[in-house]
């Protein structure tokens, strides 16, 4: 699994993913009950990417087709199908196109995020994709919104969004926890960045000392996109092991 957050404010967009390839293995033995294992394969796994016309992509979900990782899947869809002329709007349709066409359909998703001009003014624009039921969910539509979205490993940062949470006393009623809520419309784009950071690494963390496949980890990559640029805050880079 993975996880990837995309942060929306009045300055820009913010994407953000974690590094970590994942691989379930299946441990059975005779009659005994069948245990999946996630084995830690890499934490050198890109998931989020900026194609032309300053649009981002991440992806969760199913990190291979045929054995082959899907990030390189996702640099020739940018690199083949987007140009700087290319219509945001079109993008999340020829995403679930191009992946019809791969040896398999991928269990992943996606979150497509950019602007575009309107009567000279510049729209978010932010979507999830899914190419198994060619679902499209249209996230920031062209009235501005402010917030945060997130998928993959959900819980733990559930746990520190949701209002709902709550715990039984001894005497088997529930009580709420306290609440207290992340003012997102008040985010600059510093906070952005430093919330999308927090989300990951707090998720990786917390998986460090849970009895549960690691999931999360490695490095953070994150792409901040902007009306007029788009540039990488953080990026994991090549480099021989010493």
């Amino acid at each position: 699994m993975s996880l990837i957050i995309t942060l929306h404010g009045q300055e820009g967009i913010v994407m953000a993913s974690d590094s970590r390839l994942t691989i379930n293995h299946t441990d059975s033995s005779g009659p005994q009950p069948v245990v999946q294992i996630g084995v830690s394969q890499s934490d050198t796994n890109y998931k989020t990417f900026l194609g032309k016309a300053r649009i981002g992509v991440s992806t969760f979900g199913a990190a291979f087709i045929k054995g082959v990782p899907i990030s390189g899947y996702i640099e020739s869809f940018l690199t083949e199908t987007i140009s700087d002329e290319t219509d945001i709007e079109e993008v999340p349709h020829l995403l679930l196109e191009y992946f019809q066409k791969t040896p398999e359909i991928p269990a992943a998703g996606f979150h497509v995020a950019g602007y575009r001009k309107v009567g000279g003014q510049s729209q978010q624009r932010i979507w999830r994709c899914f190419p198994t039921d060619k679902g499209i969910q249209d996230i920031v539509p062209a009235i501005q919104q402010q917030g945060a979205l997130w998928n993959g490993e959900q819980d733990v940062l559930t746990r520190v969004i949701n209002q709902d949470i709550h715990f039984r006393a001894d005497d088997g009623s529930y009580q709420p926890l306290p609440y207290h809520a992340v003012p997102f419309a008040m985010f600059t784009l510093q906070d952005m960045i430093d919330f999308a950071v927090y989300a990951i690494r707090a998720t990786s963390d917390t998986m460090r000392f849970q009895l549960r496949p690691k999931t999360v980890g490695g490095p953070i990559d994150v792409l901040l996109i902007k009306p007029t640029q788009a540039e990488w805050i953080s990026r994991k880079v090549l480099r021989v092991m010493q």
